[in-house]
């Protein structure tokens, strides 16, 4: 339980990064079949999956920000060597997830049916898509459960678990999903039964893989580890369900656009969703390690992390990005067959490609924050980015100027510019205050 002797480098970092990438992907995959399962049975079957699957995703927002305060709290105890205060943090940490799972699980439960109504579904989706909500509602502490363990494992860089716990979600759900949606012809039911069979398959493989790889024992720290865990967690819940939410409002703009415009726009997004699914995965390697180095008391270590961080970025980010834009039209046909959505997605490429590059340099600032345990500085930047750049211009640009989908990812691009400086400016702040190693005030 000591940091770990070499010192940083991009293969290192890589290393971590993979796992993470092949569990992100898979989880994108995991979310396709139910999809493509559901569009194939009727259209009545996927719209009830369309509207009440994000309503599922809102309630897993809030325990992943949970899941995050409990990654940097290891990997800061981890690099420290304190084994106790690591089984403390996870043992606290997994408790607190299940409890609070199920309390939004409940809430899911018993309000399914009045939210799917307040959303303007059709009556004749509002029944199957209530279902579908009510059969997941007991995977959500299930779900929670499983993040813990998942962020537990990685912040002793032990990132390979969330690849096993995703493979495995994926190989119960594809086959389990197929036998109950046509084979028995519970149709939507069917899809939500085959998600909590393998959610809760992926939470068990979790608690018996961990439990071999965390410490259990040694002695333990006197201060409240529920109240450092909060202190992180909130602003981490925060960014997530504003992130959410400002993604719906950004549809809704498109919406207004045209219909043409909303389905392009839906398809560039689920393209950037790749790259963003690999920066991703290449960001959380460097609040482990830096984590990991603030925990040892060494401060230069966890800027070279954040720095050697930033060119892992640079390359993750250029190879999907040179993939869209040689091979974008091509992509483009495979989804989608009506040539207005698709010359409307095309001319959007370009810019949406670009408006990634910003969340490199963001990325990396905002990991290295996270590793410092001042969340609510990413916050805030990120509700700045949203509220003075992100939403304002794409109304203005995407709506009422009509510019279309050019226009909204232009205002995407300034709000990666704003994110980024924020960011680099919080984080000076701190290396010139000497704060760098302080966890925020329980």
């Amino acid at each position: 339980m000591t940091a770990p002797a070499a010192g940083p480098s991009v293969g290192r970092l890589w290393a971590l990064a993979v796992p993470l990438l092949v569990a992100g992907l898979t989880q994108i995959i995991v979310n396709l079949v139910d999809t493509v399962l559901l569009g194939r049975l009727s259209t009545e079957a996927l719209g009830a999956f369309a509207l009440a699957a994000p309503v599922y995703l809102v309630a897993l927002v809030v325990v992943r920000g949970w899941a995050t305060a409990v990654q940097v709290l290891v990997a800061r105890e981890h690099g420290a060597g304190r084994p106790g205060s690591v089984a403390r943090v996870v043992r606290v940490g997994l408790l607190t997830s299940i409890v609070v799972g199920a309390g939004i699980g409940a809430a899911l439960y018993a309000v399914a049916g009045p939210t799917l109504t307040l959303l303007g579904a059709a009556p004749e989706l509002i029944g199957p898509g209530t279902g579908y909500l009510r059969i997941l509602a007991p995977a959500v502490p299930l779900a929670a459960a499983s993040f813990v363990l998942q962020s537990a494992c990685a912040g002793i860089g032990v990132t390979r678990a969330s690849m096993y716990h995703a493979l495995l979600v994926n190989v119960v759900n594809l086959p389990l999903g197929v036998l109950l949606i046509f084979g028995a012809g519970l149709g939507v039911t069917g899809a939500a039964l085959a998600t909590l069979a393998a959610t809760a398959a992926g939470t068990a493989f979790l608690l018996t893989y961990a439990r071999s790889r965390l410490p259990r024992s040694g002695p333990e720290p006197a201060e409240d580890v529920t109240r450092r865990l909060w202190a992180i967690g909130w602003p981490e819940m925060s960014t997530m369900g504003l992130g959410y939410l400002n993604e719906a409002l950004i549809a809704g703009f498109a919406a207004r656009m045209s219909t043409a415009d909303l389905a392009a726009y839906r398809i560039v997004d689920n393209l950037l969703l790749v790259v963003f699914t690999a920066l991703s995965a290449a960001a959380a390697p460097i609040t482990i390690m830096a984590g990991q180095a603030l925990g040892a008391g060494d401060k230069a270590a966890a800027t070279l992390w954040r720095r050697k961080g930033v060119v892992l970025l640079f390359v993750v980010f250029a190879a999907p990005a040179a993939l869209a834009l040689l091979a974008g039209p091509w992509l483009l046909a495979l989804v989608t067959t009506n040539p207005v959505v698709a010359d409307l997605a095309w001319a959007a490429v370009p810019l949406a490609v670009l408006s990634m590059a910003p969340m490199v340099p963001a990325m990396a600032y905002g990991s290295f924050l996270r590793a410092m345990g001042d969340t609510r500085s990413v916050m805030l930047a990120n509700a700045a980015g949203d509220y003075l750049m992100l939403l304002p211009l794409a109304w203005l640009l995407g709506v009422r100027a009509g510019l279309g989908l050019p226009g909204v990812y232009v205002a995407w691009i300034a709000f990666g510019l704003t994110l980024s400086l924020i960011l680099a400016l919080r984080v000076r702040a701190h290396l010139r205050r000497g704060t760098v190693s302080t966890l925020p005030a329980a």
